[in-house]
């Protein structure tokens, strides 16, 4: 699978807007404390890293990711803050540098949804926590992404959106975290959802921005959404949809829904068999 949203400068801003905009929604899955050791895999830019240590700054924070692009990326975005002490490497989720037992908490944010294998990745993340230790894990559904009013158009641009994403990854990868992450051997496993919604006339504002959010990693695929169809009335559509999206704050009762999946597991002590 591949990372369908590439390494451009353009992508890694938008990385760093997106940590600010939901950067309540990713720190209400995280337990870290002074002193603790925190990998996060699939680091990317060093968004979700840097607003970790401005949150934590007793705590002492690690990051890989295999794009070199991103890890440059993530240096230049982490120094500009003054975060200079935080160890990024270049490298393979499924083959982690560190030995065992490295790490008290483990963070991958939107990352399960882009792996061809994640049950290689959680193993490794599992054998380099500590005993006790912790993995959080955010994902979505994209296919829990809907408007109200129901609008033909937009449903068209977002089910085309979900099964674009299919084709290089794992549009739905909220819902598996759970099996994923006891399957991986990870104890006291819990997965909670967090609903995002806004709505007209009250969060009209909000609502605008959230589609614009959405819309910054939609657009660039629009071409190929549409080429996909193999239909001109299919691919007119979308393209419909995709205006209409954009302007769903100006209608008296537009309202945008989506689900965050949040799950956790814990690492056994030597010996226990989770259950």
């Amino acid at each position: 699978m591949t990372y369908i949203h590439g390494t451009s400068e353009r992508e890694q801003q938008r990385l760093i807007d997106q940590a600010e905009r939901l950067d309540g929604l990713l720190m209400s899955n995280l337990e870290l404390h002074p002193g603790e050791r925190l990998l996060e895999i699939g680091c990317g830019v060093g968004a979700v890293l840097a607003r970790i240590a401005q949150a934590h700054p007793e705590a002492q924070l690690c990051g890989i990711d295999i794009s070199p692009e991103q890890i440059a990326g993530a240096r230049r975005h982490l120094s500009a803050q003054g975060l200079d002490d935080i160890e990024l490497v270049v490298g393979d989720g499924a083959a982690l540098p560190w030995p065992d037992g490295s790490f008290d908490r483990i963070r991958l944010v939107w990352v399960i949804e882009h792996l061809a294998a994640p049950q290689a990745v959680l193993a490794e993340a599992l054998r380099v926590l500590r005993p006790g230790g912790s993995i959080h894990l955010t994902e979505t559904d994209y296919a829990s992404l809907r408007v109200s009013p129901p609008d033909a158009a937009i449903e068209a641009l977002l089910d085309a959106f979900v099964a674009h994403f299919n084709r290089h990854g794992n549009a739905h990868a909220g819902p598996a975290l759970g099996p994923l992450l006891a399957q991986a051997g990870f104890a006291d496993v819990a997965v909670a959802m967090e609903g995002i919604h806004h709505w007209c006339p009250g969060q009209r504002r909000q609502l605008h921005d959230f589609c614009s959010y959405l819309l910054e990693f939609i657009t660039p695929e629009l071409a190929a959404l549409e080429q996909a169809t193999g239909s001109a009335a299919a691919a007119a559509l979308i393209h419909c949809g995709h205006g209409r999206f954009g302007r769903l704050n100006t209608r008296a009762n537009g309202a945008i829904s989506i689900s965050a999946y949040q799950g956790r597991g814990v690492k056994p002590a030597a010996g226990e068999t989770p259950p």
